[in-house]
């Protein structure tokens, strides 16, 4: 007998759970990497509730939804942080010691990751986190209507579709600031659907790997530019800036502009008829 398309899928889900808390171990040893690992797993987990949703029984999976985004928001807090000072580590190791406004930057992102950590450590070890993790145990919340292959690539497409309008609508913004807001819309579109065709590769095969591969390239993409747009109103609250701050704005901004010009060329080779032909009616 073969298997039910929804089979995998919910395989896929129990191995995002048991990362779910193996990350959430390491993350309590302070282990290289752990955060962002994690953070990326309820971010699995929320997209995938959010691309079957028509398919689960709402009453148990928009709690999940919800308990995910609060984990994932104490997760960012860090990892945020994580990131900055990874970028301004890179930047001082070109440019040598010495003593700059630099070092105030350097110590307020030291501080915001310590404050994280000190809001996220009790949360994994107390109820809310338990009753979350016994909840996401039990499997993902099929409803009755349990989708086939034809319904799951119809929600591949959709996804494809309203990520392909964001990119639209981002060529067409009027000014710079909201260009970047729009392309932050199309960054988090395209993780979905690269999360939800990661979910399905048992399902689709090649087709959803060529998916996931290009939706995650258009992701990194903008990540890269989100990760220096941040930084760039992190250095800007600097109150005092001297030379050093100054030209590690110009770095970052030089690296947003970098980012954002290339997009272009991202957007045009995911968006191949390779990539996404397989998901047309």
């Amino acid at each position: 007998m073969s298997q039910s398309p929804h089979e995998p899928v919910g395989e896929w889900w129990r191995d995002q759970v048991v990362a779910l808390h193996r990350w959430g171990r390491l993350v309590l040893r302070d282990e290289d990497d752990s955060v962002h690992q994690m953070r990326v797993t309820v971010r699995r987990l929320r997209s995938v509730l959010a691309t079957y949703r028509p398919f689960l029984d709402q009453e148990r999976s928009e709690p999940l939804r919800e308990e995910l985004k609060w984990l994932g928001a104490l997760l960012g807090e860090i990892r945020d942080a994580e990131v900055l000072r990874g970028r301004l580590r890179r930047w001082a190791a070109k440019h040598g010691p010495g003593p700059t406004s630099v070092d105030e930057l350097r110590a307020a992102l030291a501080e915001r990751q310590s404050q994280g950590r000190e809001l996220l450590l009790p949360e994994l070890d107390g109820d809310r986190y338990r009753t979350l993790s016994a909840a996401l145990a039990t499997g993902l919340p099929w409803s009755e209507a349990l989708p086939g292959k034809k319904a799951l690539r119809k929600r591949l497409r959709r996804g494809w579709r309203r990520l392909t309008a964001a990119a639209d609508a981002a060529e067409d913004a009027g000014d710079a600031a909201e260009r970047h807001r729009r392309l932050h819309e199309v960054r988090k579109k395209a993780k979905r659907v690269r999360y939800a065709a990661e979910s399905l590769r048992e399902v689709f095969g090649k087709d959803a790997e060529r998916l996931a591969k290009a939706a995650k390239s258009i992701q990194s993409n903008l990540g890269d530019l989100n990760d220096a747009a941040v930084m760039i109103g992190t250095i800007q609250l600097v109150p005092a800036p001297d030379e050093a701050v100054r030209e590690l704005l110009a770095v970052e901004q030089a690296a947003a502009d970098e980012a954002e010009k290339r997009f272009a060329r991202v957007w045009k080779k995911a968006n191949r008829p390779k990539a996404v032909g397989w998901l047309s009616p």
